[in-house]
C-alpha cells in the first residue's frame, strides 16, 4: 500500500488559531457574551499556541514528524493594521518564521485568508464591501513581493463558502450580526474576483489554489436526499464556477458527511461523529475526489485539511488510516492526488468552539503552560510518512483500538441544534458502526 514517490504529507495551522500577541477580530469577538464557547475558562486563552513568539515549538514537532509540507497562514490584521498600511516589522517576523520552516527541510504552503479579516475591514462590512477586492489586492500583492521566494504553494482563500455563510447569514462568526443570504453571495462574488486577480498577478510563478471545504452531503428519506443534492451544489460547486479557470491545484478540506434536513445537518444516534460534530465517513472523501477529478481533469488535487476532533485519541488512528485508504483508492484509479495535509499538529483554538474539540496529533496541556505531549496518532502518522506507505497491521490495529470505544461514552462539544459549541462537553455514546473503507 505504498504512496506514489512524489506524494507529500503535511500538517497545517492558521495564524488566528495559533498566534499570540495580537488583538484581532476573533479576540474582540470573544468579549461578546456567549460568542465563543470554551474560551475564557481555559488557561492562557489569548495566547493560543504562542506561534508568534515561540514558533520553533510547532516547527520542531513538524520536522520530527517528518512531513514535507508545513501549511500556515498570515494574519491579515497583523500585516495590514489599517487600510493600505503595511507593517514592515510584522512582515520581517513572518519572513523569519517562514525561513525557519524552510531551514527545517519543509516546503511552505501559505494561506492568505483563513477565517479572519482585519478589524477595520470588518467594521466596513468586510467582504460585502466592494472595496474588499482592492483591499485584498494590496495585501496579497505585498505578501507576494515580501514572501514569494519562500513560498511553494499559495492558497488565497480557506473555506470561503462556509465562512461567508456563518458570517453574513448565520451570524456565528464575527462580528456576530445576522445578515441575509444576499450578503453571503455578495461576499462570495468579491472573494472570487480577488482570487482570480491574485492568480493572474502570480502568473504561474508559484502554484495558486484554494482550500475548499467539502462535506459529503446526503440524507435519509427521499425528500432529504433530494434536498442534499441542492445543498451539495450550493455549498460546494456553485462557487467553483467563478474560479474554475484560475487554479493551479485544487485543495479540498474534508472532515465527514453531513446528513441534511431542512433544520440543518442531523446528528443521528446510530452514526458516529467526531467530538466537534462531524459524521465520520471516509468513503465520502473518495467519492468527492472522483467528482472533483471529473470536473477538473487536469488539476492536481491536494487534501489541504483532514482531521478529527478526538480527545481520547482512540478514534483518530482509524480515522487517519481509513481516509488515507480513500486517497490511495482514488490514486489507483488514476486521480491525480498529490498530497495529504493533516489538520492539525497541536490542539488549538477552534473558532466558535474555542478550546473544546481536540484536533491535534499533539496534546496541549493548557493548565501546564501549554505543554506539548505527542499522542499515539502522532507516532502512527510519523511511521506512515517515514515508510511512505500504509501497512495492513496499522489498519487493523487502528480499527481494533476504535472498536474498544464502541458502546462507551466520550466527549461531544456540539449543541442540540448542531450549530453552536459548548463550554463544557456532554457525553455521547460511541455507536457500533462500521465506517471503514474496506466496505467500498
Amino acid at each position: 500500500m505504498k504512496f506514489p514517490q512524489n506524494f507529500f504529507f503535511g500538517v497545517s495551522n492558521a495564524a488566528n488559531q495559533v498566534e499570540d500577541e495580537i488583538f484581532d477580530n476573533w479576540i474582540r469577538f470573544t468579549q461578546k457574551a456567549h460568542a465563543v464557547a470554551s474560551f475564557h475558562d481555559r488557561p492562557f486563552p489569548n495566547e493560543r499556541l504562542r506561534f508568534w513568539t515561540q514558533p520553533e515549538i510547532e516547527i520542531n514537532l513538524a520536522k520530527d514528524l517528518g512531513v514535507q509540507v508545513f501549511r500556515l497562514s498570515l494574519s491579515w490584521e497583523r500585516l495590514v493594521p489599517n487600510c493600505n498600511v503595511w507593517d514592515s516589522e510584522a512582515a520581517s517576523r513572518y519572513k523569519h518564521i517562514l525561513k525557519m520552516i524552510k531551514d527545517s527541510g519543509m516546503k511552505v504552503m501559505l494561506t492568505l485568508f483563513h477565517h479572519s479579516i482585519p478589524s477595520w475591514m470588518e467594521d466596513q462590512q468586510g467582504w460585502v464591501n466592494k472595496e474588499s477586492v482592492e483591499w485584498f489586492d494590496f495585501y496579497s500583492q505585498k505578501a507576494k513581493a515580501e514572501f514569494g521566494e519562500l513560498v511553494d504553494y499559495w492558497i488565497t482563500l480557506n473555506e470561503p463558502v462556509p465562512w461567508s455563510y456563518l458570517t453574513y447569514a448565520e451570524g456565528l462568526f464575527p462580528p456576530g450580526i445576522k445578515g441575509n443570504i444576499f450578503k453571503h453571495y455578495k461576499a462570495l462574488k468579491h472573494m472570487s474576483v480577488a482570487h482570480n486577480k491574485f492568480f493572474k498577478f502570480v502568473n504561474g510563478d508559484t502554484p495558486v489554489g484554494i482550500a475548499h471545504h467539502m462535506g459529503f452531503h446526503t440524507g435519509r428519506g427521499v425528500f432529504n436526499k433530494l434536498f442534499s443534492m441542492l445543498t451539495d451544489y450550493l455549498a460546494h460547486w456553485q462557487f467553483l464556477n467563478s474560479i474554475q479557470h484560475h487554479m493551479d491545484f485544487f485543495g479540498i478540506n474534508y472532515y465527514g458527511a453531513e446528513w441534511m434536513t431542512l433544520a440543518g445537518p442531523a446528528q443521528y444516534e446510530d452514526l458516529d461523529f467526531s467530538d466537534a460534530g462531524r459524521a465520520i465517513y471516509p468513503e465520502g472523501l473518495y467519492i468527492l475526489l472522483r467528482k472533483i477529478a471529473k470536473k477538473f481533469p487536469t488539476l492536481p488535487i491536494i487534501i489541504s485539511e483532514n482531521g478529527i476532533g478526538d480527545g481520547t485519541d482512540n478514534v483518530r488512528p482509524a480515522y487517519l488510516t481509513q481516509h488515507l485508504l480513500a486517497v490511495q483508492k482514488a490514486i489507483k484509479e488514476g486521480i491525480k492526488v498529490i498530497g495529504y495535509v493533516h489538520w492539525t499538529l497541536s490542539d488549538n483554538f477552534e473558532w466558535t468552539d474555542g478550546y473544546g474539540p481536540k484536533f491535534g496529533l499533539v496534546q496541549v496541556k493548557r493548565e501546564e503552560n501549554l505543554k506539548r505531549v505527542p499522542r499515539d496518532s502522532y507516532y502512527l502518522f510519523q511511521k506512515i510518512i517515514k515508510e511512505h506507505q500504509l501497512s495492513q497491521q496499522q489498519i487493523e490495529e487502528s480499527w481494533t483500538k476504535y472498536q474498544s470505544m464502541m458502546g462507551t461514552p466520550r466527549e461531544y462539544w456540539r449543541s442540540e441544534d448542531g450549530k453552536h459549541g459548548l463550554s463544557h462537553p456532554k457525553m455521547r455514546m460511541t455507536p457500533k458502526q462500521d465506517w471503514r473503507m474496506l466496505k467500498v
